[in-house]
């Protein structure tokens, strides 16, 4: 027979068990430990507009991650031997993307890399075509 403090030990471990009042808790722990859309991205700056596509570069995470639009996952800036820059970063869900789109302060911060630059896709990288792409970091 169990007395005392293990009797009460079991009784609490066990209604957490069964407890529906947990399973929001539970629920945003799940929601948590979800794995977000990771995204690599290449901007090859206008004649001229580095330094406006550097300073752009430099607010893009603070912004998504404001909107809680990001992980808390670390992002990485990269620069291809033709200049462009690579960034590589993880969005919180497919959802978080789509948000991004009618999101105010994403918007006006994406219309200052339209001024500074044009997307480019990977594969036009020289890099991308090695087994194993190198680029340059950058800090900002």
């Amino acid at each position: 027979m169990m007395r005392g403090p293990v009797l009460a030990m079991v009784l609490v471990f066990s209604s957490l068990l069964v407890n529906p009042a947990c399973a929001p808790a539970e629920a945003e722990q799940e929601k948590e430990m979800q794995v977000g859309r990771v995204v690599i991205v290449a901007f090859t700056p206008k004649p001229g507009k580095e330094q406006q596509l550097l300073a752009a570069v430099k607010k893009h995470l603070v912004v998504l991650q404001a909107e809680k639009l990001i992980t808390d996952k670390p992002g990485y800036v990269m620069r291809a031997a033709d200049g462009t820059i690579v960034e590589v970063f993880e969005w919180r869900s497919a959802e978080a993307i789509q948000q991004a789109h009618t999101n105010p302060s994403v918007q006006a911060l994406w219309t200052e890399f339209g001024a500074a630059c044009d997307y480019t896709p990977l594969s036009k990288l020289k890099e991308s075509q090695a087994m194993f792409a190198e680029f340059d970091a950058v800090a900002l």
